[in-house]
């Protein structure tokens, strides 16, 4: 079987302690019948995140709540920043030579209503520009019953786990993430919008992929298990790109499974660079459809009546 190709946190020899500035991590070492060739991240550095703007995309689905299909509005959203190395924040300087890095941030949002309150929900990664490592996540999920709260970054050479709940069991723990074995790529799901990118496309069979796979974050819960990775396969669909009818219109596409314990989940991606995200359909419950992606500068736009630019 073939093997899709990848990016992962090893990605050009560099570890998260080099790329927080703590010196290069050896690369573990991986039996070769094991070995997958790596992707060309070539579209996180290229021209188009340097013009100033993000790249806006805005979608409209379900999700599932509660035993019915809420109507949902979500976000996603790219844009290039500058990382303060030691607290993994924006630069108000903007570039310092040996005191920040380069990343790209995806921001996802998403609001659907449950009877009398909403839900509102929120997750920010972080990744390194050159290697896409991702190198911090917090998540925020508020409703009318409570809020929580996660955050993983590293910490001691690791990645640390925080999580804050109004759940009983779930409040105020602090768990290292362990991931089983190197041989495998660590995934992170919240990151697949960003990190299927890199995956080849062409008109090509499909292949398939083992990693381990970090849950999504994107909740009011945060049990235990989300802070420990299970075995996933990630598949490429046969027969090259699909066309794909969605509200923004009729997108050539390349279609991707994520299968782990959980169920399948399943996302289509632009078969044109910068392959935005066009459809998305989890075993969690929630599916989403493109209404509209644009380069855009949003947080020039806080004016009343710039809701316009998102019609």
């Amino acid at each position: 079987m073939n093997h899709l190709k990848w990016v992962g946190p090893a990605l050009a020899g560099l570890g998260l302690a080099a790329l927080l500035g703590a010196g290069p991590a050896p690369m573990p070492a991986r039996p070769e019948a094991d070995r997958f060739d790596r992707a060309d991240p070539g579209w996180a550095v290229a021209p188009l995140w340097d013009d100033g703007k993000a790249e806006f995309s805005t979608y409209v689905g379900t999700t599932g709540r509660y035993g019915q299909a809420r109507p949902t509005t979500a976000r996603i959203i790219l844009v290039k920043e500058d990382l303060v190395r030691a607290t993994l924040v924006k630069s108000d300087a903007g570039p310092v030579p040996g005191k920040t890095v380069e990343v790209l941030k995806q921001i996802f949002v998403a609001d659907f209503p449950t009877g009398t309150y909403t839900y509102h929900q929120m997750a920010s990664l972080l990744f390194a520009r050159g290697t896409l490592e991702l190198l911090k996540e917090a998540m925020s999920h508020t409703e009318s019953c409570g809020i929580t709260f996660v955050r993983i970054g590293p910490e001691g050479g690791r990645l640390m786990h925080e999580a804050h709940s109004y759940w009983e069991g779930e409040a105020d723990r602090r768990v290292p993430i362990i991931w089983p074995t190197p041989e495998r790529p660590h995934v992170h799901w919240d990151a697949l919008p960003v990190w299927l990118r890199s995956l080849p496309r062409g008109e090509r069979t499909g292949g398939a992929m083992k990693v381990w796979l970090l849950p999504s974050q994107v909740s009011g819960r945060s049990p235990l298990a989300n802070t420990r990775p299970v075995a996933a396969t990630i598949r490429m669909a046969p027969g090259g790109r699909e066309r794909v009818r969605v509200p923004a219109g009729e997108i050539p596409a390349f279609r991707y499974t994520v299968e782990s314990p959980a169920g399948r989940d399943t996302f289509w991606l632009a078969a044109a660079a910068p392959h935005t995200l066009v459809r998305m359909a989890t075993a969690a419950g929630r599916r989403l459809e493109l209404l509209k992606t644009q380069r855009l500068d949003y947080w020039n736009h806080r004016a009343i009546g710039d809701e316009r630019l998102l019609d």
